[in-house]
């Protein structure tokens, strides 16, 4: 993984925790405690799916046969 890559997967996790987050505090202090948890559960879980889908699936990760 070059120093680019690094950045990219650090701004996608970061983003996926961060800004999520950011709208889950926004939500829950006009009222809406649980449309900000809805917002948050499906950004975060979203970014998980990036990060598995982009950097984790391609690794060939078997061992020595």
């Amino acid at each position: 993984m070059g120093g680019g890559e690094k950045l990219r997967f650090g701004a996608a996790l970061a983003a996926g925790v961060i800004l999520p987050g950011f709208l889950k505090y926004a939500f829950t202090t006009i009222g809406y405690a649980r449309l900000g948890t809805a917002v948050w559960v499906s950004g975060y879980l979203t970014a998980i799916l990036v990060v598995w889908y982009v950097w984790i699936r391609p690794l060939d990760l078997q061992g020595a046969t």
